[in-house]
């Protein structure tokens, strides 16, 4: 059995995929904004108690999406892949959204006035998210509806803003699905990395407020 790991939004979820019998045998989700860390072991619990000499491998949604969330399913899996001896694949979320349609698009928010916008055709990402202005929201939505292809966001705001928009999230079910119909010994061995939309802002300490020197704070 495949275990699909997502974390890349508000909405997580986990989910063990049998490919003998095609189906789902086993999902859980559930909600946090920041604290996936503190959530997860749960349901990885209750996965290695009721099916870990089953597993077969482990696949994980490495994003884009929240910074955190994508960092902690990239370590759970990591984690099990070490202590269990499994393979481990890393998979674009984008490509797992819970959608009927296999070709779609999703629009998110990227911060600093602009939009990042993916183009999913039959599951594979197409080249990297666009990031585009807030004034060209409108012309490009327009753009990929005028195709017939639908457009999603996990993002209330956004799907508020934009009535072209719908809501909707990546799935671990579909994850593990569209991955496991494949033999986990094919996998590829890369070390499993997070796709960011852009690199990670990170903040540093103000000058005058003290810095470390050999153990000591130097005023």
């Amino acid at each position: 059995m495949i275990l699909g790991i997502e974390t890349a939004t508000p909405r997580a979820s986990l989910a063990l995929y049998d490919s003998r019998a095609d189906e789902v045998v086993w999902k859980r989700d559930f909600t946090t904004e920041r604290a996936h860390n503190a959530v997860i072991f749960e349901p990885i619990l209750e996965v290695m108690n009721d099916y870990r000499d089953q597993l077969t491998g482990i696949v994980v949604g490495v994003g884009p999406g929240s910074y955190s969330g994508v960092r902690v399913g990239i370590a759970v899996a990591n984690g099990l892949s070490l202590s269990m001896s499994l393979p481990a694949l890393g998979r674009s979320s984008l490509e797992a959204w819970e959608v009927g349609e296999d070709s779609y698009a999703v629009i998110s928010d990227a911060r600093r006035q602009s939009f990042a916008v993916s183009e999913v055709l039959k599951r594979k990402l197409q080249g990297e998210p666009e990031l585009i202005e807030t004034g060209e929201v409108e012309a490009k939505l327009e753009e990929i509806s005028g195709r017939g292809i639908p457009v999603y966001s996990a993002e209330s705001a956004v799907v508020e803003a934009y009535e072209a928009v719908t809501l909707a999230h990546p799935d671990a079910a579909k994850l593990a699905r569209e991955v496991g119909k494949g033999n986990p010994a094919d996998w590829s061995e890369a070390p499993l990395e997070p796709h960011y939309l852009r690199a990670p802002y990170i903040t540093t300490p103000k000058k005058g407020r003290g810095e470390v020197t050999s153990g000591r704070i130097k005023a």
